[in-house]
């Protein structure tokens, strides 16, 4: 019988951030309750609405220097970038700030050696360049701006380094997504892991989340002896290095799979709905998730009093070497990890809406999936039912 224990909050963290809502919900402004972020009216513009998202590449970046130290590439701090921008882009998009004006600044905080901080703030600099050529190429054009932002040093309160990357975001009343989902609607889920049409080499489909358990579980436990500032002395249990490539990572090297990019989801999403008001259909789009802090389970976060059904497909090579070597129940597995499915789209059961999102996808280069559909509930509450290849579970 599975064992009911989540290794990812024994690392110490909650991947359905419940303890944040908790305390937050109450004094959070936001006037469409149900949609993905927080939204309220632009004050100087009645017809307009304004978001404010911040967020980052999480504990990903101590992934990049145990890397760096035994293979010296610098380039892998570029991958930090695409992280912490797309869990804030593709958050926004996905509530439907994909047209309007963008307004884009970072936060360093760091207390790595000079030459190592020298080192990262070249690559950061080099790929914020590339994300928002990649992005005008995409019709984002001249809207998004980044505007600079904060290098702190803090050697004696951060050991590594902490990125994150704040957005300010306008768009009209008539292009957001508002999550108001309703029984009948289907649910679409796009591929994670696979090659988008605009990357240069496959994604193992892990985005910025379950981090933690997933360099615990692969990385091989002498690093921490010979890394200790990386962690607390145990947090290594694997015994795989960054270049080892297990069979089961189909070609892919350890390191390579845990520190695939975050797909720019945004850019996704975009094509979606610029696709949806091209047939007159955008009304038939109900919700979109971006499938982060909290995994498959993310899509609870949009409407109310529904049931959300999932027939999941088989999860990626990535998850399953993890759930493997920590021996993580696919039951929390689904919580910490999208496990192959990156965005959830929620509308109409329409043959047009259905053929629309799925032909976009398809044009990225990515696979859609039909997981099924949205029911009532019987409470107030949002639920989740999963059908995995490992079982059926309810959130």
């Amino acid at each position: 019988m599975e064992s009911k224990k989540d290794l990812y909050q024994e690392l110490g963290v909650a991947s359905d951030k419940s303890g944040i809502k908790a305390n937050f919900d109450e004094i959070i402004a936001k006037e469409y309750p149900y949609a993905f972020v927080n939204i309220v009216t632009d004050p100087y513009e009645d017809s307009r609405a304004v978001t404010l998202h911040l967020d980052g590449d999480g504990s990903k970046f101590i992934q990049r220097l145990l890397d760096y130290y035994e293979h010296g590439d610098e380039n892998v701090f570029a991958g930090m970038v695409d992280d912490a921008l797309t869990m804030n882009l593709g958050d926004v998009a996905a509530s439907g700030f994909v047209f309007g004006p963008m307004l884009i600044a970072d936060v360093i905080d760091q207390g790595l050696n000079p030459e190592i901080k020298a080192i990262v703030l070249r690559q950061v600099k080099k790929r914020f360049q590339e994300l928002l050529q990649l992005y005008a190429k995409f019709g984002f054009n001249v809207k998004i701006k980044f505007m600079g932002g904060e290098t702190a040093d803090l050697p004696y309160q951060v050991k590594s380094l902490v990125f994150n990357v704040a957005v300010n975001a306008w768009e009209e009343k008539v292009n957001i997504v508002t999550g108001e989902t309703k029984p009948g609607d289907i649910i679409i889920g796009v591929q994670s892991d696979g090659q988008a049409a605009w990357e240069d080499k496959p994604n193992s489909g892990g985005m910025s989340n379950g981090q933690t358990l997933l360099r615990s579980g692969a990385m091989d436990l002498s690093f921490n002896e010979k890394y200790p500032d990386l962690g607390d002395g145990h947090f290594y249990k694997g015994h795989y290095r960054p270049h080892d490539k297990p069979e089961i990572l189909e070609g892919m090297s350890v390191g390579e799979a845990l520190l695939s990019p975050t797909r720019q989801w945004a850019i996704v999403i975009r094509e979606i709905i610029k696709e949806l008001k091209n047939r007159g259909i955008f009304h038939m789009l109900h919700g979109i998730t971006m499938n982060t802090g909290g995994g498959a389970t993310k899509i609870k976060n949009i409407g109310k009093a529904v049931i959300y059904s999932k027939t999941m497909p088989e999860p990626p090579a990535l998850f399953r070497f993890i759930q493997t070597e920590t021996g993580q129940p696919w039951r929390h597995m689904y919580t910490s990890c999208n496990c192959g499915i990156g965005i959830d789209i929620v509308g109409e059961d329409n043959e047009e809406f259905k053929n629309a999102v799925k032909g976009v996808a398809f044009g990225c280069c990515l696979k859609p999936y039909e997981l099924g559909f949205v029911f009532e509930s019987t409470d107030d509450e949002n639920h989740v039912t999963l059908y995995t290849p490992y079982g059926r579970f309810e959130y």
